[in-house]
């Protein structure tokens, strides 16, 4: 799924936990271990990040069809609301092991309404929603194709800010979504720095 910018807003039943079998298995930042995790440097904001790979790496994506790399490799961002710490984001950038083309992977927190999706403006353009493609015990994915009009905005772009919104009885005043200001400064070195898919 891309972020898309709706065109007539309906109603759209959602199932959530979808099974994508491409796509298993993601650790929040700070369930990573630092026994198995290195940190390759900083970027801005950014942090570089990988580990060796493994089955159940939490920088992965499956593969069966193609002979896994050393390691998994993330450029990363971790947001937490310093009054709830409930209202997290990760947000990464890795390759997909099938295809070796990059995907924006975002973990939102279990109680997010999935319905309304996960939206993302970059210097107040607004880039649209994107599904929420499974949960897990650790959160909520969703995973974006990571293109060329992405990169470029990202590349460009200074502030991204990503909007989730909460579920049920813990609604936000005014059925407000909760935004996370994603500092865009130094993505192009830390995309650089990323080791080359083998």
């Amino acid at each position: 799924m891309a972020f898309y910018k709706p065109i007539i807003r309906q109603c759209i039943l959602v199932i959530a936990l979808v099974a994508v079998s491409a796509l298993v298995g993601v650790h929040s930042a700070r369930a990573q271990t630092a026994t198995a995790v290195s940190s390759r440097g900083n970027f801005g904001d950014w942090s570089l990040r990988c580990e060796p790979y493994s089955a159940s790496s939490s920088l992965s994506s499956s593969s069966l069809n193609v002979p896994p790399p050393k390691e998994n490799c993330a450029l990363l961002q971790t947001f937490a609301d310093d009054k709830r710490p409930d209202l997290t984001l990760t947000v990464m950038i890795l390759r997909h092991l099938d295809t070796g083309k990059f995907i924006l992977r975002v973990l939102a927190p279990l109680n997010v309404n999935l319905i309304r999706r996960l939206g993302l403006k970059i210097d107040k353009v607004d880039l649209g929603r994107a599904d929420f493609t499974r949960c897990d015990r650790m959160g909520c994915l969703a995973d974006v194709p990571f293109d060329e009009m992405l990169f470029t905005q990202f590349k460009s772009g200074q502030i991204g800010i990503f909007t989730y919104f909460m579920a049920g009885r813990d609604m936000l005043p005014n059925g407000e979504g909760v935004g996370f200001p994603l500092n865009l400064s130094g993505f192009d070195a830390g995309m650089q720095a990323i080791p080359e898919a083998k």
